[in-house]
């Protein structure tokens, strides 16, 4: 039986002591073994680096704890990434406060190997579950009405953090591209990984248990509230500088795309001057988010 394969997971962590605990005993307890944490704590003042040293001491396997850059979250993950130590392979993605189920390590892994090879690499996104405070897990609906790509990525990211994995190729991909200056480090990986010809892999059952609290960074996910939210970061500008942050960070890496997304973006860059949404030929997936982006164009 050929050995299981190596993955190293990555966790970016800030003041997370509240669940922390839960999510590292869920790590713990994934039925693919063969696994090592690496944790990038972003300046804690809680009792995050305790919990991470008492977990590391008592847990067999390899766990490494560096010290954040303290430049934002983005800036964490990506220097995980792209840290010279990291071990060769594939990588996942752990959010400090979310939970996996048994099955999210060896249920990636699975989907790597038994898809066709591809050179640009293949991204791995989990199925998620929303936790409330006091409620059952709920299945987090996901509405993809076109094939992940590009003209997608451009605008939003189907890729979610805590329940993304890279395989070996796309891990060296976003190594070559580097720490980037941008505002959602797992957008920034849909993005270069769908311009560069790699594969998403979308799993429909669940692998996450997203923990939903005051403080997600990205707001409310659900109901009237989140899509205020949203209509607000839209019409105040925020949105459009997220796109042209991106776009201003994938400029220097155009040579790792294919010709076709090349030409994709050749009426969009340089960024002077500012891009029309409409430029971007773009399309989201849910009728709410697209009545958003119709707004913002």
């Amino acid at each position: 039986m050929a050995p299981l394969p190596h993955i190293t997971v990555l966790m970016g962590t800030r003041n997370g002591a509240t669940h922390l605990r839960a999510q590292l005993a869920s790590l713990a307890a994934q039925d693919h073994r063969n696994w090592s944490l690496w944790v990038s704590d972003d300046g804690s003042t809680d009792a995050t680096w305790s919990c991470l040293r008492a977990f590391a001491d008592n847990q067999p396997n390899p766990v490494v704890l560096w010290r954040g850059p303290r430049r934002g979250l983005s800036a964490n993950y990506l220097g995980l990434l792209c840290h010279p130590e990291l071990p060769p392979g594939p990588v996942a993605f752990a959010d400090q406060d979310d939970l996996w189920l048994p099955t999210h390590l060896g249920r990636g892994l699975a989907a790597f190997a038994h898809a066709a090879p591809c050179d640009a690499g293949q991204a791995y996104g989990a199925h998620r579950m929303v936790l409330r405070e006091g409620h059952p897990p709920q299945h987090m609906a996901r509405r993809i009405t076109r094939a992940p790509g590009l003209h997608n990525a451009l605008v939003e990211s189907v890729l979610v953090g805590s329940g993304l994995m890279l395989d070996a190729n796309a891990v060296a991909l976003a190594r070559r591209a580097g720490v980037v200056d941008v505002p959602f480090w797992d957008w920034w990986l849909y993005l270069l990984l769908s311009g560069a010809g790699g594969r998403i892999l979308l799993d429909a059952r669940p692998g996450v248990l997203y923990r939903a609290h005051g403080a997600n960074q990205m707001g409310p996910r659900h109901g009237l509230r989140a899509a205020l939210w949203r209509m607000w970061r839209v019409m105040n500008g925020t949105y459009r500088g997220w796109i042209e942050a991106n776009l201003a960070a994938l400029e220097p890496h155009i040579p790792l795309l294919t010709p076709e997304s090349q030409q994709i973006l050749r009426p969009l860059l340089p960024l002077a001057p500012r891009p029309r949404l409409r430029q971007l030929s773009a399309h989201r997936h849910w009728p709410q988010d697209r009545l958003a982006l119709w707004l913002a164009a």
